[in-house]
């Protein structure tokens, strides 16, 4: 999922329709681009439509749509949503329902999936709260150093805040960054912000509807005056985001939604205490977020799935010293179980995917919950351990090819990419307890790693034995 992560952070990744399902899911990147430098999103997913009784996965989640986007009913088009993927007039939603169809006529799920890394980074407060918000010892502020002089105030619009975000090969600006709004006018994300307060523990939930993308929002620790990443357009027209994100999964006919939410800047910068912090106004954010859009499935779309991409620390118990969403999925659990079920349980459950990938093996900076116990297997183990002894159901993550963290150019030899070797003994060890596995991405390459095909095989084949699609492989594309 595109993740720059400061001390570390894996997802759940969506997944189960009930806990008793075997789900076997891969993401797909639209905007990933081809040779010819055109997005792969409808070709891939004509491809894939065409061989949906075979492919080895029964479910897809189409990536990313944008927390800010704008959809009205019966407008079919994707213009506004955040999904870019074609010039064509009503921006490839003919093409992407159609495709949709036919998967599912195959047997294939398809979700849409809102979020995403860029469709959560604020590259201002992200670099200076989360990166830079404890000291120059953390694993990410060498772009500070690099790009910076070794000084915040020295990252600024026009260096993207020191590129925390992403790359400087990324040619990034402002525009290609969103956040998840609060959206205060909407009469379903009120009643969410009340069942959150009626629900909530101490300290009590303070939220944040002054923060809308688009607009100006003055930092009140340093008072600078920041545009929010992200078009106002659903504001201006007073319209909730999440109630159109279920909307569009109606008229395209998908079979479910998914939130994939990584505000670490939100976490750091609401953060209460003097350390270890307390990171709970983001967990309070989220559950209202995802209480919205319970709300609106059951108002709109009733049969709608809903599956949530968490932090691979999101369960785990204990102190907080910032840097990641640690204990976030939790948090919500205790107290506001429903939010939780309404995902991992039931009709309406998509899973709770947790993204088991971009973790590191540098103990300098403390990134593996153990000492000594850095392999990949084994921390994906220990995280899927948490869930597990927290009552949540959850599916395991696998991520294709050379992972984001550690930056592969800056520190290679703390990455830990799945491996033959790692996919055998993260299937043994871990997918062997749980009832969904997931992975980024069907069209990543794989940099002489598990491929796609090999991922998906090696799950399907521990999930479904003996179904014919186990055996069956993606397509190739561009």
């Amino acid at each position: 999922m595109m993740l720059l992560l400061l001390f570390l952070f894996v997802f759940v990744a969506n997944g189960a329709n009930t806990t008793d399902d075997k789900v076997v899911g891969g993401y797909i990147l639209m905007e990933r681009q081809m040779a010819d430098g055109n997005p792969i999103g409808l070709k891939a997913m004509a491809a894939l439509a065409a061989q949906a009784s075979t492919i080895p996965i029964n479910r897809l989640w189409v990536a990313f749509f944008s927390p800010d986007m704008v959809y009205k009913e019966g407008s079919n088009t994707l213009k506004n949503t955040g999904l870019h993927i074609s010039n064509k007039t009503d921006g490839g939603y003919a093409d992407l329902k159609k495709a949709i169809g036919l998967l599912q006529a195959g047997g294939v799920e398809v979700f849409l999936s809102m979020g995403g890394w860029n469709y959560n980074c604020w590259p201002y407060m992200y670099t200076r709260y989360s990166v830079g918000g404890y000291g120059t010892h953390t694993p990410n502020y060498w772009k500070i150093q690099q790009y910076g002089q070794g000084s915040l105030d020295n990252c600024k619009e026009s260096n993207m805040w020191c590129y925390t975000c992403e790359p400087p090969s990324e040619k990034t600006s402002l525009k290609s960054f969103v956040i998840f709004p609060e959206p205060g006018n909407s009469d379903t994300f009120k009643q969410a912000m009340e069942y959150v307060k009626s629900h909530a523990q101490s300290p009590a939930p303070k939220f944040n509807t002054d923060i809308i993308p688009g607009k100006k929002y003055t930092d009140s620790k340093t008072g600078t005056e920041l545009t929010v990443p992200g078009s106002s357009a659903s504001s201006d027209a007073g319209r909730d985001p999440y109630a159109d994100f279920v909307t569009l999964a109606k008229d395209l006919g998908a079979a479910g939604i998914d939130l994939d939410y990584e505000e670490f800047w939100h976490a750091d910068y609401f953060r209460t205490g003097k350390g270890p912090w307390d990171l709970t106004q983001t967990a309070y954010k989220y559950a209202a977020i995802a209480q919205d859009t319970i709300l609106n499935i059951k108002k709109i779309y009733p049969e709608c799935k809903l599956s949530t991409a968490a932090g691979a620390v999101g369960a785990w118990s204990g102190k907080w010293w910032g840097g990641n969403m640690k204990g976030v999925w939790l948090k919500v659990f205790k107290d506001m179980p429903d939010v939780i079920n309404f995902m991992a349980k039931g009709a309406n459950a998509g899973g709770m995917n947790v993204m088991t990938y971009d973790l590191s093996s540098n103990e300098e900076f403390h990134e593996c919950p153990e000492p000594g116990q850095c392999a990949l297997d084994v921390q994906v183990k220990f995280y899927m351990n948490t869930y597990k002894t927290a009552g949540i159901p959850a599916n395991v993550g696998y991520e294709i090819g050379t992972p984001a963290y550690p930056d592969p150019k800056h520190d290679p030899s703390h990455q830990l990419p799945l491996t033959a070797d790692k996919l055998s003994a993260i299937i043994s060890q871990t997918q062997s307890d749980l009832n969904g596995g997931f992975f980024w991405e069907i069209f990543k390459p794989a940099d002489g790693k598990a491929s796609p095909s090999d991922v998906a095989q090696a799950i399907c084949n521990k999930l479904l034995a003996g179904d014919a699609r186990c055996s069956g492989t993606f397509p190739t594309v561009g």
